[in-house]
């Protein structure tokens, strides 16, 4: 059977649950192929039932005790060690959890996650700003991609940010790099958070990955290197940027976001939610100011939210305020604002994946080194996830959500 606690059985029936057995037995087996040694396809069954159980903190001391190991060498050596490739295992995660969860409303959506670390040896960690924390930390960051739609959200890639300390050419950078087993493609020069990103949709595009939009954070948002290949590749998106982000008017003018904010009439906004929340659908104002058309057919919009009472103070006279918040738009002529409101409001299932990816599956509690390691770790919890997902997203009903038939 299923380990206890891995989803919610309350809402399962005893013969859902006794199936799910041969289910996580199902997926392991269709990725025996990825391991060379049958030691290894063991060691894969052993992490996956310990990341889906209730060990108190699945580090591999824990996990291994829960296998019944008398230590955490096999798996140490599993994740250090053994023969295979974890990019090959997250290409099977991202086509199962697509399989699982795709549907008419499926978004990408790229977001980062800081593990906050005591020393100075794990790859990537060094004092960087970490959102986990609000603050600037000794932590370890990375950029993941998570897939979200109607049926469920999980991750489906992943990439770990190195900064400074650890990307560049002075020998101190390649004997760290060398010490940890950093490619020397990622160990010479700082690939930023943008750019890991787009790497990340590149690969899902290439699988074939459908999805609707691209979501992403201001971290995002404001990278025009970024905002630019996406354009390029027509790819649709919603990303939000700052108030001083300037953005091109169809008369070839530029304007802040904020600017463009003041001019817009208070009858333009229209209240609207754009998800459902814990305590029943997310209201805000919004409105759509027309932007410069791309030169590859589809429009660019700015999406105004604007929150429906005072619950920010101003810095400059202590009053509360209401807040706004930006989104620069890359859609299809004609698309309407209930769309691109839908779509900025989907952002927040990435912090859902995140949740269930630290609170079950142990993502941030690996306790490992080397990059390796940290890859191969990261992508065992993401088949975790995507087991979870699957499972949800068949056995589990699901709320429909709050439909406006506004367009």
């Amino acid at each position: 059977m299923l380990p206890p606690g891995a989803v919610p059985t309350g809402e399962l029936s005893e013969a859902d649950v006794r199936s799910m057995e041969g289910e996580l037995e199902a997926l392991c087996a269709s990725v025996d192929d990825v391991f060379a040694r049958p030691a290894s396809r063991e060691n894969l069954r052993a992490m996956m039932r310990g990341l889906l159980a209730e060990v108190p903190r699945k580090n591999l001391w824990q996990l291994a005790e829960f296998a019944g190991h008398p230590n955490p060498d096999r798996l140490q050596g599993f994740l250090a060690k053994a023969a295979w490739d974890a990019d090959e295992l997250r290409d099977r995660v991202r086509d199962y959890a697509v399989a699982a969860l795709t549907a008419p409303d499926a978004v990408l959506i790229a977001d980062e996650t800081g593990d906050i670390k005591k020393g100075t040896k794990s790859a990537g960690v060094q004092r960087q700003y970490t959102g986990t924390a609000g603050r600037i930390e000794n932590a370890q960051v990375s950029v993941h991609l998570s897939y979200g739609s109607s049926r469920g959200r999980t991750l489906i890639d992943r990439e770990l940010y190195l900064g400074r300390t650890w990307a560049g050419t002075t020998a101190e950078h390649e004997r760290r790099s060398a010490e940890q087993g950093i490619p020397p493609e990622r160990a010479t020069q700082v690939a930023t958070k943008p750019e890991l990103a787009r790497r990340m949709v590149e690969r899902a595009v290439r699988a074939g990955v459908p999805f609707s939009y691209f979501l992403a954070d201001e971290v995002y948002g404001q990278a025009r290197a970024l905002r630019a290949w996406l354009e390029e590749q027509r790819i649709r998106y919603v990303l939000a940027i700052p108030k001083d982000e300037a953005l091109p008017l169809p008369d070839g003018r530029t304007r802040q976001a904020r600017e463009l904010y003041a001019a817009v009439p208070e009858d333009v906004f229209e209240r609207r939610s754009c998800a459902d929340g814990a305590k029943g659908p997310r209201d805000y104002d919004w409105a759509i100011v027309q932007l410069a058309h791309t030169d590859l057919e589809l429009e660019r919009h700015l999406l105004i939210r604007r929150s429906t009472v005072p619950n920010k103070v101003n810095k400059k006279t202590g009053e509360l305020v209401r807040e706004v918040a930006y989104f620069l738009c890359h859609a299809d002529p004609g698309t309407t604002l209930a769309a691109l409101v839908t779509a900025a409001g989907q952002r927040w299932m990435v912090e859902e994946s995140f949740q269930v990816a630290k609170g079950q599956v142990g993502l941030d509690e690996h306790e490992v080194r080397k990059w390796c390691s940290w890859y191969r770790h990261t992508t065992v919890c993401m088949l975790a996830m995507a087991f979870l997902a699957d499972v949800r997203s068949r056995l589990i009903p699901h709320r429909p959500p709050t439909v406006d038939p506004r367009p």
